[in-house]
């Protein structure tokens, strides 16, 4: 991302980006890792939010500190299926949920 703009931030999301001057953009592969050894790769819908084309944010907020709580977002989630298995106390993903 590195060789785009970064632009004003908006509200929480610090990196933005203008994307005003481009026709075609890369966005990166990102995915997230549980203790369990488990990835989760986010949809590339999950990883921009668009506040016009010239205000595209990384859709992550920023944590200060590494003991707070994490917020794995709906933004990120929106193309899984959440599974809860309360009686064993986890929480699985797939992919091929609501898009």
């Amino acid at each position: 991302m590195s060789k785009y703009p970064l632009t004003s931030a908006l509200s929480i999301l610090d990196t933005c980006y203008d994307f005003s001057n481009y026709t075609t953009i890369s966005v990166p592969k990102i995915g997230f890792f549980f203790s369990s050894g488990i990835e989760v790769d986010i949809d590339a819908t999950g990883i921009l939010y668009a506040n016009s084309i010239s205000q595209v944010c990384l859709a992550f907020a920023g944590n200060s500190d590494a003991t707070d709580v994490f917020i794995f977002g709906n933004v990120q989630q929106k193309t899984l299926e959440v599974f809860y298995d309360g009686s064993a106390g986890k929480v699985g993903f797939a992919p091929g949920g609501c898009s």
